[in-house]
């Protein structure tokens, strides 16, 4: 494994520009749909108070090359946290890069971009700190960009091997970008980072390329409506019966009345056939439900589309955070109505206890790796409001122990207990022998490992597996609820305004256009 190159920087005027109009315009999805890029996206704030959540977008093309090789690596389960652990620990020693300023307050100057390493005793040094040219604050300033599926928790704990995944998709999926571009939403700043320096000015021309937005459009925020009707030519099969279903829910009460659990989130798999692109999908998506921690990702195997409102873990500066979601409702028509919707959520019993016990679990994850005392609930039980549901969210902070590294919180924290229940592995045992597949990349988590030892993660839930094989098929996963009728009848609502206290994967197949 080679040591990270140099990279050269420059920064511009984002111009209100979305993380989604910068990536068509450096990396052409709809072009180039079998070129590797990624997309971290981040759309206006859910409300001033929570600005820093939707602060920052990345974008990055093709993986590096270095001597002749892609640095592009998709280690199995056994060796995938040893893999990580490894990047962190290989960076190689300080590397020269330069920065560039274009039409903004930054001036030209040489950057000293100091690695962390790790010595042979186990022992870690500190990280030499970058110019100032470049902002601390910047959440990614050179590293790897990948995802890790559900299966991790098969490297992390001891489960039952039963069911199999059918789809295409590796486990665990990490690259370094040749170039990507950090958006600074909130000081309209577009930082650009290239390993060639001759990339600064193509990727500029394809920027000034793009076309300016008119003074009346305004951007899709999580608390309006979408104007545009995106109508996708989309139909979908179930692979469970609605008695399957109720067969698996009600195995899951006897386990909770048994005292095995005290809550399991079981999910539903449909396969979808639609003529559109796997970008057309994601733009769609992200006009209907913006989301803060959304991403969308070109790889050899198909494409991933996530409208995620949820983070796994951040870690920044050995400062850690994690944000739950366990209570939703649909917005209500009127501001009134809105209002008393929110008020019976914060009001609910059964909300209010499950919400409780999620926080509580997500507050003994981090309490394994994080300093005596630091854990603290910042934020309880806070409404966040999105295009057509609000959430129970709350807020955990913790201050990392100096033994431990970003490594070692995965371990700690993946999965999301948000998706499995609790408490956490045994829920993970019932859900392997109730669900009939394995969840590929479904409520694992994708995002960034900065070189820094930084890292964000979201939950992969509102997400979509858009697949090469078989004709381009294609997998997703959308929020799904079985809710009893007056009448005594279950009925399975599934949409993606539901709670996903119960989960939904559903399959897309792309079929060819017929004129």
């Amino acid at each position: 494994m080679k040591p990270m190159q140099p990279w050269y920087w420059r920064s511009l005027p984002l111009e209100q520009r979305s993380g989604s109009e910068v990536f068509a315009a450096l990396f052409r999805p709809d072009d180039n749909p079998d070129a590797i890029a990624t997309l971290l996206e981040s759309p206006a704030p859910i409300s001033q108070d929570r600005s820093q959540l939707a602060r920052y977008s990345i974008c990055a093309g093709t993986p590096r090359i270095i001597d002749g090789q892609p640095q592009l690596w998709t280690p199995p389960v056994g060796e995938i946290l040893p893999f990580l652990q490894q990047l962190l620990e290989c960076k190689g020693a300080i590397q020269n890069s330069k920065v560039e300023s274009q039409k903004s307050k930054f001036p030209d100057s040489p950057v000293r971009a100091g690695m962390k390493q790790k010595s042979i005793d186990g022992s870690r040094e500190s990280f030499s700190k970058p110019a100032p040219t470049i902002p601390d604050s910047l959440p990614f300033t050179g590293g790897w960009l990948g995802w890790l599926g559900y299966d991790l928790a098969w490297e992390i704990e001891k489960l039952p091997y039963v069911k199999s995944d059918p789809l295409p998709f590796p486990t665990a999926y990490w690259y370094e970008p040749e170039c990507f571009a950090v958006l600074d939403h909130s000081e309209q700043i577009l930082w650009l980072a290239v390993s060639a320096r001759q990339q600064l000015n193509e990727l500029q021309e394809r920027l000034e390329n793009l076309k300016v937005k008119s003074q009346n459009s305004k951007p899709i925020t999580n608390n309006q409506q979408p104007t545009t009707n995106y109508q996708l030519p989309i139909t979908h099969s179930l692979l469970t019966t609605q008695e399957e279903y109720e067969t698996a829910v009600c195995r899951a009460k006897k386990y909770i009345q048994a005292g095995d659990i005290f809550q399991a989130n079981l999910s539903l798999r449909f396969e979808t056939s639609t003529i559109a692109s796997s970008w057309q999908i994601y733009q769609a998506l992200q006009q209907i439900n913006p989301s803060p921690f959304a991403s969308y990702w070109q790889t050899p195997w198909g494409a991933v589309i996530s409208c995620s409102p949820e983070r796994l873990v951040q870690l920044r500066d050995r400062q850690v955070q994690t944000r739950p979601i366990a209570g939703t409702r649909s917005r209500g028509a009127t501001p009134a109505q809105d209002c008393d919707l929110a008020q019976e959520l914060l009001s609910n019993t059964k909300e209010i206890a499950e919400h409780i016990m999620l926080v509580d679990l997500e507050r003994n994850d981090l309490g394994r790796v994080c300093e005596w005392g630091s854990v603290v609930v910042d934020e309880l039980l806070a409404i966040e409001r999105y295009s057509h549901v609000m959430h129970l969210v709350s807020n955990i902070t913790g201050t990392l122990k100096p033994e431990y590294n970003a490594i070692d919180l995965i371990r700690a924290a993946f999965p999301g207990g948000t998706i499995t229940g609790c408490p956490k592995v045994r829920c993970m045992e019932i859900i392997e022998e109730l669900e009939p597949v394995r969840r590929s990349l479904f409520y694992g988590s994708c995002g960034y490992l900065d070189w820094r030892g930084n890292l964000d993660l979201n939950i992969l839930i509102r997400t979509l597996l858009y697949s090469r094989e078989q004709s381009k098929r294609a997998e997703g996963a959308e929020g799904a609820e079985g809710e009893k009728r007056a009448e005594g009848e279950k009925n399975l609502r599934v949409s993606s305004d539901a709670s996903h206290t119960s989960h939904t994967s559903h399959t897309l197949h792309p079929t060819p256009h017929t004129p």
